[in-house]
């Protein structure tokens, strides 16, 4: 390889693992937040980060489907070689984080949910019985009269 095709060609892989590396590192923070939602069981908010998540894995996919095919492995240059492998490791350590987080949150709410079924099921098993219904206690105010009997 000449040297501007080979300027060329390690202009392409360091531009391609850069964007790779920036994507990797917003996936991260997106992930990162989602985990922290779920730990502070402040789910409701957590579905703003879902087309975030789904664009930047969707766009680190096709760059590094791109990358891998133009440049095989062991053409990389070692610096290069690194930054990616410490990106991957932190991108990877993010994805346990999280789907350990979102399995937790998923356990505690099919929990809670049971627990809320089996409560229910059991005030109706007594409200549909042939035995008599039971009376809701009402609060009475007890107020002064008299009546006047002299009629």
């Amino acid at each position: 390889m000449s040297a501007a095709p080979k300027a060329a060609h390690e202009g392409d892989v360091a531009g391609m693992s850069g964007r790779l590396v920036d994507l990797a590192g917003r996936l991260v923070a997106v992930l990162s937040r989602e985990t922290a939602l779920v730990r502070a069981m402040r789910i409701k908010e957590i579905g703003a980060l879902q087309e975030e998540k789904t664009s930047l894995t969707a766009q680190y996919r096709t760059v590094f489907k791109a990358m891998t095919s133009t440049y095989p492995g062991p053409s990389l240059p070692v610096p290069i070689k690194e930054q990616l492998a410490v990106s991957g490791q932190r991108l990877g350590q993010a994805l346990v984080e999280n789907e350990l987080a979102l399995r937790v949150g998923k356990a505690a709410t099919e929990r809670l949910i049971t627990s809320i079924v089996a409560a229910v099921r059991q005030q109706k098993k007594f409200s549909i019985s042939y035995a008599p219904q039971r009376e809701t206690p009402r609060h009475t105010f007890m107020t002064a009269a008299a009546v006047d009997r002299r009629l």
